[in-house]
């Protein structure tokens, strides 16, 4: 710094020493994710005060332009599956199960008290089943698990283009000031990765581009079966189902099984 101001006061590089440290600290604001974060240790302080004075006439009394002064890359880092479960997707696979299993069990199917390893009775689905029909459900379950399985990998190529794409957006969008200059990269986390820690993702309720493209990523990515997410509804799969989208009716081998037609079978 002392360098650089030397050399501009020799208008030997453009620029002034007070345009320099203030574009300075507003890239020290951005790559932070706000002006707040640079004097979170202690607010109140009138050095803080200082800061945030002249930090807002730079980016802004909002952080409204705060984002053009970014020079570090930008890494979202998202668990596509926690989306899912969030969401309880899941359960529109388990409901698929379970109305093949009364398809082809009827009432025996359903969950009958047996006593548990500690003798207390417990609710076991299927305890009424022999050998050669559990071996049949279970086939069931091996060919929905592995569609997914399928749809997982699908969705979690979505979300990673879905950021991508409003990534590129932004650049393009003047009234964003995202710089074009600025790299945009996605991390996948992996629940069956030991190397991939959930602790790495994104915090989505922070300020900055990473939460920003975390949260559109969430909500704009559309889930296995077309429909995009109601975060207000975290039973997300009884919408799917309602919708028609049951997912073994996109498995050739069981979609003779139709849908439930009674709102006790659904």
């Amino acid at each position: 710094m002392t360098r650089a101001i030397r050399a501009m006061n020799n208008n030997q590089r453009p620029g002034d020493g007070s345009e320099f440290i203030t574009h300075l600290i507003a890239a020290v604001a951005a790559n932070l994710g706000s002006s707040a974060a640079v004097i979170t240790s202690r607010p109140g302080s009138w050095e803080a005060a200082g800061v945030r004075e002249l930090l807002a006439s730079t980016v802004g009394e909002d952080d409204e332009y705060l984002i053009s002064h970014r020079t570090a890359p930008v890494e979202v880092v998202i668990d596509p599956e926690e989306t899912l479960d969030d969401l309880g997707i899941y359960q529109a696979y388990e409901a698929s199960a379970d109305h093949i299993g009364r398809q082809l069990f009827g009432a025996r199917y359903e969950a009958v008290e047996q006593p548990g390893p500690d003798g207390q009775p417990v609710m076991v689905r299927r305890g009424q089943l022999t050998i050669d029909e559990l071996e049949q459900i279970e086939a069931v379950d091996d060919l929905i698990w592995d569609l997914y399985d399928a749809d997982l990998a699908t969705y979690r190529a979505a979300v990673a283009d879905t950021i991508t794409s409003e990534a590129e957006r932004l650049r393009n969008d003047p009234h964003s000031q995202l710089p074009p200059h600025l790299s945009v990269t996605v991390r996948l986390l992996d629940p069956n990765n030991p190397a991939d820690n959930r602790a790495d993702q994104t915090n989505g309720w922070e300020p900055g581009i990473e939460s920003q493209l975390f949260q559109h990523a969430r909500e704009a990515t559309p889930l296995p079966g077309g429909l995009l997410p109601d975060w207000s509804n975290y039973r997300m799969h009884e919408e799917i189902l309602a919708a028609g989208h049951w997912p073994h009716l996109r498995i050739p081998e069981l979609a003779r099984y139709g849908v439930p037609t009674t709102p006790k079978e659904n």
